[in-house]
């Protein structure tokens, strides 16, 4: 269900799209130009909301909430970015089943092969420790077959 496209909205309503306790707390945005992790803005990347301030509530209009897979890569360094149904949670919440796409809309799956990602504290990324490294396998439908953690 996509946020309210007219009106008032609230970080509640925000927090609630993405799966979030209404109560959660998240900044905005934090105190620089850049969105800090964990802010609503930062969260919603993968949605669409601009991430170059200022920002407003107003950029969450009509968003829906994708969780967004970054800096993943077949080979090194072309890295792009990836998405996924935002009941399945944060990236760490990825497992065997779950369909990865190319857009946001959720209409794309990515194609068959072997991908991976290097491991951060960020919440688009799978694997949490900084030295380890994903490794996912998807089949033609987009559907993960094997992910796991490991270090190189």
């Amino acid at each position: 269900m996509a946020l309210p496209s007219s009106g008032e909205i609230k970080a509640s309503q925000i927090n609630t799209e993405a799966g979030r306790s209404s109560s959660a707390e998240a900044p905005l945005s934090g105190s620089s130009s850049t969105p800090q992790a964990g802010s609503l803005v930062k969260l919603y990347e993968g949605a669409g909301v601009n991430q170059s301030a200022p920002h407003s509530y107003s950029e969450f209009y009509g968003k829906s909430f994708v969780g967004v897979l970054t800096d993943v890569y077949q080979s090194y360094p072309n890295y792009s970015d990836y998405y996924y149904n935002s009941s399945i949670g944060n990236a760490i919440d990825l497992s065997n089943g779950d369909v990865i796409y190319t857009d946001t809309s959720l209409t794309t799956t990515l194609s068959a092969g072997t991908y991976y990602q290097e491991g951060s504290s960020e919440a688009t990324t799978r694997c949490i420790n900084g030295s380890y490294l994903m490794s996912m396998t998807v089949n033609s439908s987009g559907a993960i077959t094997n992910i796991f953690c490991s270090q190189p």
